[in-house]
Formats: structure tokens, C-alpha cells, sequence
């Protein structure tokens, strides 16, 4: 999936992120996981700022970017 900066606001597109949303939200904790592992990452501080490509394989894979934010965010319980 290609994805481009909104040329205005250096940012994802809206549509994108509420796109990401659906897939990577969930509840409070599972949300808050997601963004400590953006910020870890990619020094992303909301889904905005996740850089195009990330989020294009964020949206193709979205069980395999939710395993790596668990595993970030609680290495003791690996899934």
C-alpha cells in the first residue's frame, strides 16, 4: 500500500489514520501499548506521525505490529 505525507501538514492523511485506528485500537491498554511502541520506534507521538511505509505495513499486517507493541510493552508475557 503506498501512502503519502499530507504535502500541507507533513502528516498522514486523516483517512489513513482513522484507517490504522480500526485496525491496531482496541481498549485503553492496548491503545496506550501501541502508541508507547510508536513513540519507541519511530519517536512518533500519535498515529499521525508513523512514518508512511510503517503504517502501509502496519495496515497489510496488523496482528504481526500488535505482537511486536505487546512484546515492547510486556516482554515478560512473549505472544
Amino acid at each position: 500500500m503506498d501512502i503519502a505525507l499530507n504535502p500541507e501538514t507533513g502528516r498522514l492523511p486523516v483517512q489513513v489514520v482513522e484507517h490504522l485506528h480500526r485496525v491496531v485500537g482496541g481498549d485503553a491498554r492496548v491503545e496506550k501499548m501501541v502508541l508507547d511502541y510508536i513513540a519507541f520506534r519511530w519517536g512518533a507521538k500519535n498515529l499521525f506521525y508513523v512514518p508512511p511505509k510503517a503504517a502501509g505495513e502496519i495496515i497489510r499486517r496488523p496482528a504481526d505490529f500488535l505482537t511486536a507493541a505487546k512484546n515492547y510493552a510486556e516482554p515478560e508475557l512473549q505472544f
